[in-house]
């Protein structure tokens, strides 16, 4: 009895498991993590305004704003893990304080760093700051893997066997994408030294250095954005209540849940043979008969198809629970445009690249749309959507309150609706940069950041529980874990 006391204490969001930061809640951990994301990303629209890491599809890359927006990507992904942490009930003291700190560690200094991080070479203490932050993350991600297999047997009995399995294998992949960037990182900052970097390129079929350093960006930009919402949905399941699920409710969510797990494999399995050779998989659907303007990479099959279309079929496993609770809707809901924005709409651009997007092409008829586009389903589909998801199970934790929940959950809804249908205009219908696609798309953040701003607020209005346990001094030693 006394363990699962224990237990149940360490895995509350107002019980800090570290000896002299007592101060450092889950619930204080998860609500600075939001509030910096949100500071930070009213920082970018100082460079940018929408935040553009690429101005086409055909575009070089912005160096500065690529490392920018890392600030971002990585407090999503410890954001992420603080949530998996408390979702998953990860009993381990040891992890919980090295997942907890690396969380704040990894967010702040990529961030700080990120700000003036501008050019390489040049900015090198601005680049050894992100990087101690890089470095966090991966002890982040190692942690999950460790925990979630460690402690296998209990995850199945709070979780469920499907959803421990995708979380290890999102965990794994992201890591897998961290290495990636790393030795991308690598290339950049010390070229072909030492003399086995280029005996590799040549080997894996690479012309140049920055053809290989090329290819190694975009597997790892793409493998961590995948995985990463392949976790989040698996942690929306778990909340929502798969382990509870019965008859064909239950049978829905493991067919959805089977097919992220397929597509996490599938995505990472193209995405290191992109990063590290030069064999293409072609395109699906290229007959001449089914699309004759464009095909659909496999990559994009296995990530929208498999990963996001499983995604709705687990959330309609929930659905008679999700129309009774506005917070869960939402979570629901951002996942549905997330899929929207980058399945549907995506798909509908490669199969009509050749007539009108172009895919980087700046004479093509549609260069403009093209180029809205490739903001609107990285920055929206495929980070804020996601961290919206998570945000609303950060809601159900920590908003006491069943009123203000209701009030965050409708803001979410509409905010998003509002977000997606600007955005669609703006692709799809007018691609002027403050034409109506662009405000209703600005109203809509607007609204978003509202509901955000009021998770903030509720998060602690009506907390009365100070950790003023009464427990012997024996006991605190014992499960308070003071880092080294």
């Amino acid at each position: 009895m006394r363990i699962q006391e224990e237990v149940a204490e360490a895995t509350d969001e107002d019980y800090c498991s570290i000896s002299w930061a007592r101060w450092a809640t889950p619930r204080r951990l998860i609500v600075f993590l939001i509030a910096w994301l949100m500071g930070f990303a009213l920082l970018t629209l100082f460079r940018s305004n929408p935040f553009q890491a690429e101005v086409s599809a055909g575009a070089t890359p912005s160096y500065a704003k690529v490392m920018l927006l890392h600030g971002l990507l990585i407090g999503m992904v410890g954001l992420f893990a603080l949530l998996t942490l408390q979702v998953f009930k990860v009993r381990s003291m040891h992890v919980r304080v090295w997942i907890s700190a690396g969380a704040v560690v990894a967010t702040v200094l990529a961030s700080v760093g990120g700000i003036f991080d501008t050019k390489i070479p040049g900015d090198e203490i601005a680049l050894w700051t992100q990087v101690l932050g890089f470095f966090a993350l991966d002890e982040i991600l190692i942690l999950m893997v460790y925990a979630i297999v460690r402690e296998y047997k209990r995850g199945v009995l709070v979780a469920g066997r499907l959803p421990v399995v995708v979380a290890a294998l999102a965990a794994a992949s992201m890591f897998g994408a961290a290495t990636m960037g790393h030795i991308a990182g690598w290339l950049v900052e010390f070229g072909e030294a030492p003399g086995f970097v280029a005996s590799y390129r040549r080997f894996a079929g690479f012309k140049t250095v920055d053809d290989w350093n090329a290819a190694l960006m975009g597997s790892h930009s793409h493998e961590m954005a995948v995985s990463a919402m392949a976790l989040v949905l698996t942690l929306a399941a778990v909340q929502f209540g798969y382990k509870n699920l019965m008859g064909a409710s239950r049978n829905v969510a493991r067919v959805g849940m089977g097919m992220i797990a397929v597509g996490v494999v599938g995505t990472s399995a193209l995405y290191l043979l992109g990063g590290f050779s030069t064999i293409a998989v072609p395109g699906f659907l290229t007959d001449g008969l089914t699309f004759t303007n464009g095909s659909i990479p496999p990559d994009d099959l296995f990530a929208g198809v498999m990963m996001m279309g499983g995604g709705i079929i687990v959330m309609a496993a929930f659905l008679k629970s999700l129309v009774h609770s506005p917070v869960r809707l939402a979570a629901a809901w951002a996942w549905v445009l997330s899929f929207a924005t980058v399945a549907v709409a995506g798909y509908a651009i490669e199969v009509n690249t050749a007539n009108f997007f172009g895919a980087g092409d700046p004479k093509a008829k549609g260069a403009a749309n093209d180029a809205v586009f490739t903001w609107m389903h990285q920055d929206i589909g495929l980070f804020l959507l996601p961290t919206i998801l998570a945000v609303m199970l950060a809601v159900e934790l920590l908003v006491s309150s069943r009123a203000r929940s209701k009030v965050i959950g409708l803001a979410a809804i509409g905010g998003t609706t509002l977000l997606f249908v600007g955005g669609m205009v703006w692709v799809f219908v007018n691609p002027a940069v403050y034409g109506p696609g662009y405000l209703i798309s600005t109203a809509g953040l607007l609204v978003v950041g509202a509901a955000l701003l009021a998770t903030i607020h509720y998060s602690f209005v009506g907390r009365h529980h100070p950790q003023t346990k009464a427990v012997s001094s024996g006991a605190k030693r014992a499960r308070a874990v003071s880092l080294p």
